[in-house]
């Protein structure tokens, strides 16, 4: 990192036309060896007020996974990490200080300058790196000197996804878990999404993964969630319903997506009373066209994608079938099709014991389902 304090020492006229006073090297050196009253725990960083997490580390770790609301200010870029490590690896540390020197020497005042842009909103900075090392500790260090009001999280990201697998790992579920369960396109997730905006303590898992936990559920819904987000907003849901004698979620298998259910909130579900809701085929075809034909949705070249993509299942001759609806645009036979020959009989709903659900909701109407099954939760759970 010695690369980088020549960085800051380049940095300083810069910082100078910028509005700040020169800095010397020697005075970013010293801070940060003074930098001690200058770090946070995860622990004290989420509980503090009006606090803003600054991710210095690149944009591609950044999308991996971040802490709650921060924000991405790099330092290098995902190109030129690539190229500082490779120059590291082969061949030396001092080809990479000089080629890091490059790369940050150029852009560090606008980096301070954003961040002193926050910092004058009212905002607590926190920033950090990937383990809490001498990326995110050197940018304190020069705001510091700055006389900008920061500090860097202990651990960096690496001590955050540590507290969230601790968090999932040692959580104590209380709340009884019911299970919306119910065949495709009945309805579940708008349920669900009412009976949130009524108050009821609830978890869209499918939001959450931002996929609807099908062969086809990514279509039209941009990258799926990456495993540290959706971890991290599961045990955040968690531990917001913590004193609540239930949560309401749907019935979904261990991954959706890319992404799988932690495993306290799964144990939960499996033991957890379950609702069944039905509504009809026509129904439930309408419901299904409704939701993929939005102008955001709509793909036939992945439509056509994912129909390939189980036709093991289906079988050549119903796989050229539904290919040849999509191609003539016979979309509400198509997905009828795939609801009584794949759907239906994967998921069994049909077949399934009534005897097993604590209660049918008939779903035709959405709005009438929604206040029927408010009523149910209110009567079991809170005596109204």
């Amino acid at each position: 990192m010695a690369g980088f304090f020549a960085a800051v020492g380049m940095a300083g006229f810069w910082c100078k036309i910028y509005g700040f006073d020169i800095i010397s090297i020697n005075d970013v050196q010293g801070k940060v060896e003074e930098a001690l009253d200058k770090i946070v725990s995860i622990q004290d960083s989420l509980k503090m007020p009006n606090r803003l997490f600054i991710d210095v580390r690149t944009p591609q770790e950044f999308a991996q996974g971040h802490l709650p609301g921060a924000i991405n200010i790099p330092i290098f870029s995902n190109e030129e990490r690539a190229i500082v490590g490779t120059l590291y690896k082969q061949v030396s540390v001092d080809a990479a200080k000089q080629r890091g020197l490059e790369f940050v020497s150029s852009k560090l005042p606008a980096i301070i300058q954003s961040i002193s842009d926050y910092a004058k909103q009212g905002y607590q900075i926190v920033i950090y790196c990937w383990r809490g090392g001498m990326r995110s500790k050197s940018i304190v260090a020069l705001l510091d000197t700055l006389d900008i009001a920061a500090r860097q999280l202990i651990g960096g990201y690496k001590s955050y996804r540590r507290y969230i697998l601790d968090g999932l790992e040692t959580y104590k579920l209380r709340s009884e878990i019911v299970v919306l369960a119910g065949s495709t396109g009945v309805g579940k997730t708008t349920i669900l999404k009412e009976l949130a905006a009524k108050g009821h303590p609830t978890i869209d898992l499918e939001g959450l993964a931002n996929h609807r936990g099908s062969v086809f559920g990514q279509i039209g819904l941009g990258k799926s969630t990456t495993m540290p987000m959706f971890e991290a907003a599961v045990l955040e849901f968690l531990e917001k319903y913590q004193d609540k004698p239930y949560i309401i979620v749907e019935c979904e298998s261990s991954q959706i997506g890319n992404v799988y259910i932690p495993k306290v909130l799964r144990d939960g579900m499996s033991i957890g009373k379950k609702i069944l809701v039905q509504a009809s085929v026509s129904t439930r075809v309408q419901r299904i066209i409704d939701e993929y034909s939005s102008p955001r949705a709509i793909d036939a070249e992945k439509i056509a994608h994912c129909i390939k993509a189980i036709g093991k299942y289906l079988g050549r001759k119903k796989t050229d079938f539904l290919l040849q609806c999509l191609a003539n645009n016979q979309i509400e036979l198509l997905v009828s099709s795939l609801l009584v020959d794949y759907y239906d009989p994967l998921y069994g709903y049909d077949n399934s014991k009534n005897a097993q659900y604590e209660a049918i909701i008939n779903a035709e109407n959405l709005e009438y389902a929604t206040a029927e099954l408010d009523t149910y939760l209110k009567r079991r759970y809170t005596g109204w």
